[in-house]
């Protein structure tokens, strides 16, 4: 019934020889007895769109309305498109290596022009004129990094514009552990760069009543003032719903506390170094007792974060046995997209606006993840492949693009003639960032 496919040759880079593809034989009665669908196949992704919590919309437009945040609108959209497009600060060395480049190429280029009977006066004033050149290259060519002050006037810009798709990012990532674990209960949770509180808002959606602990970390003390502030009705006098809450700036020395869930979103960026993010990432690690969840912008800079992170466990875990990437990776190997490919590992998550200061409406957010656990991965773990772009639907075939358990990236057809009804479907009804159910 399964027989070979054909692997598309117009990407070379797709591995292109060909593999044998076939449904996973255990879902085979659950589809006959019509327990599964194609359509809602055990690995689609059940979130498709989200929208914030109407208790929490109604608190951000009275704490918005209250600040007088409606002249901010376009200034939070300036925010938003700036933390999309930031590139990754320049490593200790880097601006020296470009300024040796530059240097040795403008001023072979000025000495060449000149004859050698120069005085010393006129050989120092050639000599500044090369440094005074090679400032300007380096000014309007070097990416000059900064972490973001966030003073009162720029939370609120970000309330306006990060809000709801930080919010919808993470529904659609702890749905993860939710579809997979429907009857894991976390007791605590700990969120570094913990923000406007999009993160308790996130896990409260699956876990309220659950979790008796919330550690939030953020070096802002006018993000804490905020994120209580709207946990609170956006209301000052009104008392903080969530027991054992608490607030901090700076991550706590000792990691003898673990905490189930760990979380950092569209944090890591503020860090001014590798060294300092891969610091962070195994304290973080350290307070992990279940999952580390690290989020960041599905740019090329948020993917290498989330990238060096994922590397960085993975290889304190080698040999140890205490630790795999339970999402979205199916294998443990060294990320095919990051060594293949231009383009980063992202995933794309629709969302309806903050409806303030007019209506709302349905955006997309790309962004990039992963989800390590402790533990050793399951020996039931059926690693399906994960699809890692847009599946390209034509009459008649399917052609998806998928990271294998291998550590390879596959492009596979799926045709109508090549393929079981029940194969085929689930191909063509996958979308991106699904688990696909074949082997």
């Amino acid at each position: 019934m399964f027989r070979k496919l054909r692997v598309t040759r117009f990407s070379t880079l797709y591995s292109n020889y060909s593999i044998k593809v076939e449904l996973d034989t255990s879902l085979k009665d659950k589809f006959e007895s019509k327990e599964y669908k194609p359509r809602k196949h055990p690995g689609t992704t059940r979130v498709k769109i989200a929208a914030l919590p109407p208790d929490i919309v109604k608190a951000i437009k009275i704490v918005l309305d209250d600040s007088g945040a409606r002249s901010m609108h376009q200034d939070s959209i300036k925010l938003s498109n700036y933390l999309r497009s930031r590139l990754l600060p320049p490593e200790e060395g880097d601006i020296d290596q470009k300024a040796a480049k530059i240097h040795d190429k403008i001023s072979k280029k000025a000495y060449s022009k000149i004859g050698d009977n120069l005085t010393e006066d006129e050989l120092n004033q050639l000599n500044k004129q090369v440094q005074s050149k090679v400032f300007n290259v380096l000014k309007a060519n070097v990416y000059r990094w900064g972490n973001i002050s966030y003073d009162k006037a720029t939370c609120l810009q970000y309330l306006m514009s990060r809000s709801a798709p930080e919010y919808a990012v993470l529904v659609r990532i702890l749905d993860e552990i939710r579809m997979k674990y429907p009857d894991y209960k976390p007791r605590s949770f700990f969120d570094f760069g913990s923000g406007l509180g999009t993160g308790t808002w996130a896990v409260n959606n699956y876990w309220n009543g659950d979790i008796f602990e919330y550690f939030c970390v953020d070096t802002s003390p006018h993000m804490h003032d905020l994120a209580r502030l709207l946990l609170c009705q956006g209301k000052d006098n009104v008392t903080m719903p969530l027991k054992g809450y608490f607030q901090r700036q700076f991550l706590p020395a000792s990691t003898d506390l673990k905490y189930n869930i760990v979380l950092s979103a569209f944090s890591l960026f503020e860090l001014p170094s590798m060294r300092a993010r891969l610091e962070t990432i195994q304290k973080l690690w350290k307070k992990t007792e279940d999952f580390l969840i690290i989020v960041e912008q599905g740019s090329n800079a948020g993917f290498q974060i989330v990238n060096e992170a994922r590397e960085f466990v993975l290889n304190l875990s080698k040999g140890k046995n205490n630790g795999y990437a339970f999402s979205p990776c199916p294998n443990d190997n060294v990320c095919p997209r990051y060594l293949e490919l231009k383009t980063p590992c992202n995933f794309i998550m629709k969302y309806e606006s903050l409806p303030y200061p007019s209506k709302s409406d349905v955006f997309a957010e790309l962004f990039s993840y992963v989800i390590l656990r402790k533990g050793v991965r399951p020996s039931d773990d059926p690693q399906w492949p994960r699809i890692v772009r847009a599946p390209i639907v034509r009459s008649g075939h399917t052609i998806c693009r998928l990271c294998t358990k291998q550590g390879e990236l596959q492009e596979i057809i799926f045709s109508k003639s090549k393929f079981d009804q029940t194969t085929y479907r689930c191909a063509r009804s996958s979308n991106w960032g699904d688990l696909l159910p074949v082997k």
